[in-house]
């Protein structure tokens, strides 16, 4: 009899312990830098370029990261429109920190010849969640020459 009570307290241990790892959460992982920043870009008008970011919840790229540059020296990037940052003191650097969470848009003016270019995107994140900050993620996207009688 106290054999058959041990084994049917194992099996209700063994049990509840099963049921628990099933509800358990799983932990989450670390993106790789493409899943936690995904980019695209797009032509919006003759000499602008956008260029949107959609960050990962719990990931966040920082505003003083970004660079743009062209690869052709008869086009150059003319201006940069960044929306207002999110800021946060970061205790580890020691000073407020500039930063986009969510989803951020950048607008790049062209200037210069009318010609095909690549058009380099540089942005710099982090996975908050874990502590860990990326290596800078450079991402060339092709502008082809504005062909006025597109829309």
């Amino acid at each position: 009899m106290k054999h058959q009570r041990r084994a049917v307290l194992h099996s209700v241990v063994a049990a509840c312990l099963a049921a628990f790892c099933v509800s358990a959460p799983a932990e989450p992982s670390l993106l790789q830098p493409e899943e936690a920043f995904r980019v695209s870009a797009r032509r919006v008008e003759p000499r602008v370029v956008e260029i949107d970011y959609i960050i990962a919840s719990g990931y966040h790229l920082y505003r003083d990261r970004f660079s743009f540059k062209t690869d052709n020296p008869a086009v150059s990037v003319a201006g940069v429109e960044l929306p207002p940052p999110l800021e946060n003191f970061d205790k580890a650097m020691g000073q407020t920190m500039r930063y986009y969470a969510g989803r951020v848009t950048v607008r790049v003016r062209l200037a210069g010849a009318n010609q095909t270019t690549k058009l380099v995107a540089t942005a710099q994140g982090c996975a908050a969640v874990f502590g860990v900050c990326y290596p800078p993620m450079t991402t060339a996207f092709n502008v082809p020459a504005f062909d006025g009688r597109r829309g």
